[in-house]
This record gives structure tokens, C-alpha cells and sequence, in this order.
């Protein structure tokens, strides 16, 4: 709990915390799918020798036509759901530093914080488990909201620096 205190007490910039956490989150979904293909011997099992071969392997499975098992359909959304989080994090870390360096205050730093870092798990969660059509633009309008915080802090940081 030592290490939580300081961004409880406002001691620590909560939106900078967020970066190696948002990497985090950014990852769950693969080591998520990772288990399950292991688990399961999809392609039998998880090719970590060269993962993104495996991936298009998948990939190319569907390309061609061959519809793919429930399973193989979830990996391949939560390998997207992971790449779309490494895509991401750069805008939000600029947004952050930016934010940071141009003294957003503090309390909006955080509550922008607290909405991405939110979003970004409810969008993991629906990237990975929705695998109908209508359901997923849920998961855009989730996205949609995530993108708001950083927006929010670049415009702010646009103003603090006028």
C-alpha cells in the first residue's frame, strides 16, 4: 500500500503513474490470449518463438475463407485489443507530459486520468469478449470516451501555455 499513498495523498502525479500502468493494461489482453491458446493447443499452443507468426497464421486462416473456432476468433480480438493499446499509449504519454509540463492542475490531471485508465479496462474486456456486431460498437463508443481524457489535456495544455 506504500506505493499507492502518495498518489492517494495528491504527493505524486497520478496521470504519470498511469504510463507504466496503462503498458500494463495494454498487454492483459495478450497474456490473456496467450493462456488460452496454450491451454487449449490452438495451432498447438502458443508459438513464442515468433508470436506474430502464429497471430497471422490466424489471420490468414480467416483471409482465406475458413471460418475460425470461437476461441481462435477471441485470440485474434485480443491480439488487436493489445495493439491498439501500444498504438494508443503514445498520444496518451504525450498528452500526460504535455499536461504535466504545461501545469494542468493537478485534480483535472487526475480525473482524466482516473476516465482512460477506466475505459481502457472496460475496452480491453469488450475487445476480447464481444464477438457480435451489435455489441461492438459498444466497445467503440468505450473507445470513443477513452480518447476524450487526452483531447481534454491537450487543449487545456494548449491554453496553459498561451
Amino acid at each position: 500500500m506504500s506505493f499507492i499513498t502518495p498518489f492517494l495523498n495528491g504527493e505524486a502525479s497520478l496521470a504519470i503513474g498511469s504510463l507504466p500502468l496503462t503498458l500494463l493494461v495494454s498487454a492483459l489482453p495478450h497474456w490473456y490470449t496467450i493462456y488460452k491458446a496454450e491451454a487449449n493447443k490452438v495451432q498447438g499452443g502458443w508459438a513464442n518463438e515468433n508470436p506474430r507468426s502464429f497471430v497471422a497464421r490466424l489471420n490468414a486462416k480467416a483471409a482465406s475463407g475458413k471460418k475460425l473456432s470461437d476461441l481462435e476468433s477471441m485470440i485474434l480480438r485480443g491480439q488487436a485489443a493489445q495493439q491498439n493499446g501500444f498504438e494508443w499509449w503514445a498520444v496518451w504519454a504525450a498528452a500526460v507530459i504535455l499536461g504535466t509540463l504545461a501545469k494542468v492542475p493537478q485534480e483535472q490531471m487526475t480525473k482524466y486520468t482516473v476516465i482512460h485508465v477506466a475505459c481502457r479496462l472496460v475496452y480491453n474486456y469488450l475487445y476480447v469478449t464481444t464477438s457480435r456486431r451489435s455489441l461492438s460498437y459498444l466497445r467503440t463508443l468505450v473507445f470513443q470516451v477513452s480518447i476524450y481524457p487526452a483531447i481534454a489535456i491537450f487543449f487545456k495544455a494548449a491554453s496553459a501555455l498561451n
